[in-house]
């Protein structure tokens, strides 16, 4: 069975069968869906009425339809879930997957079919002619190294290489639809605490988990004490530094009232910390990594051709020999990863490579 897309418009069909063979249903008959969790415990969609005369629909067939607008599928969490058909009085569990709406969630390569064609042309020839001789590699296969090195690429250098957008909570179905596939994110706040206050002249300082900086939407101090202690700060009072992502806080124009309740009160009074208080809605990563930094395309093929080499599990040196005449050839797999973590960190006597560009100098204290 196909997996519904989040956030699509689709028809869920469904085949009945009882005692393994198809269920006839008559036409009248009260036929109802209804989506849950794997569980069975949480309603993910309420009851809805199933109609014979759908488009696909075969009721004598034991086949069912379900259309789903967009925001209904956007409502359901990616994973799997479980659809109850009730006909008559019985009951179908039926296994379900959601899937998200573009099989490409890659941030540097939003053409898939384009990027595959580079890798063959520009990578893969080179690769064939020496290493990978008289081997025929999918697309597939030829994307997933593509998507593998770009997620380590980003573990490697910590920083998302898209414009990510960072939730303080789990985003609501409808902020993840207003989202149009973009990449997102969960970070869970950040500490009140006197010390935030102490840099720079008392300013407060948030120093964010994700950088650089693209934007900030929300400010939202969250206090202990209900749905009245929520105070969202003004946005023309932050100064940001986007590249090393620390935020401060600088009075303005904007008047700001926030009535603090006794316990609040007392915690600041006493220079007490209170956990997760300060929670940021914000979008960082590289905003065009393109434009900005070319390298990080060129390590990312160079590293994808590498993975598919790695898989040929070929020697370091050997020979071949047929009429006479010999060839030889070796793969030295430590060159291409030094020339890799050049690009990512530079060599001995640069400026540090793709991480001292993205994220500056680093400055370490013994």
């Amino acid at each position: 069975m196909d997996p519904i897309t989040q956030g699509a418009v689709v028809n869920v069909t469904a085949n009945l069968k009882q005692a393994g063979l198809p269920y006839a249903i008559a036409t009248g008959t009260s036929v109802t869906a209804q989506f849950t969790t794997v569980d069975g415990v949480t309603v993910l969609l309420g009851a809805m009425p199933v109609l014979e005369a759908t488009a696909g629909s075969n009721w004598p067939s034991g086949v069912i339809v379900v259309p789903l607008s967009n925001a209904q599928t956007a409502a359901l969490p990616v994973g799997d879930i479980l659809m109850r058909v009730t006909v008559a009085g019985l009951t179908w569990l039926i296994p379900m997957e959601v899937a998200v709406l573009s099989d490409n969630d890659s941030a540097l390569f939003p053409d898939k079919t384009a990027a595959i064609t580079k890798m063959r042309t520009e990578r893969l020839l080179v690769a064939a002619s020496g290493a990978l001789p008289s081997v025929t590699l999918t697309d597939e296969y030829i994307w997933g190294k593509l998507r593998a090195a770009e997620s380590e690429i980003a573990h490697t250098l910590r920083v998302p290489l898209g414009p990510t957008t960072f939730f303080p909570l789990e985003p609501t179905a409808e902020e993840i639809l207003a989202l149009g596939g973009g990449a997102w994110g969960v970070d869970p706040g950040y500490d009140y605490s006197p010390e935030a206050f102490g840099y720079n002249d008392k300013w407060g300082m948030l120093k964010m988990r994700n950088k650089p900086l693209i934007s900030v939407s929300r400010v939202r101090f969250a206090y202990p004490g209900g749905s009245g202690s929520s105070y969202d700060l003004p946005l023309d009072w932050l100064r940001m530094d986007k590249k090393y992502g620390t935020i401060q806080f600088v009075p303005s124009s904007t008047a700001f009232v926030a009535p603090l309740n006794a316990f609040v009160m007392q915690a600041i009074g006493n220079g007490r910390t209170i956990p997760l208080a300060i929670q940021v809605t914000y979008v960082a990563g590289l905003a065009n990594a393109a434009r900005d930094y070319p390298e990080l395309l060129d390590v990312v093929m160079k590293m994808a051709s590498l993975k598919m080499v790695e898989d040929a599990f070929l020697p370091q040196s050997g020979s071949i020999s047929a009429d006479g005449l010999s060839q030889s050839m070796s793969v030295d797999m430590d060159k291409h990863h030094d020339t890799i973590d050049r690009i990512l960190f530079g060599g001995k006597g640069s400026n540090g490579g793709l991480m001292t560009a993205i994220h500056g100098i680093r400055l370490g204290v013994l």
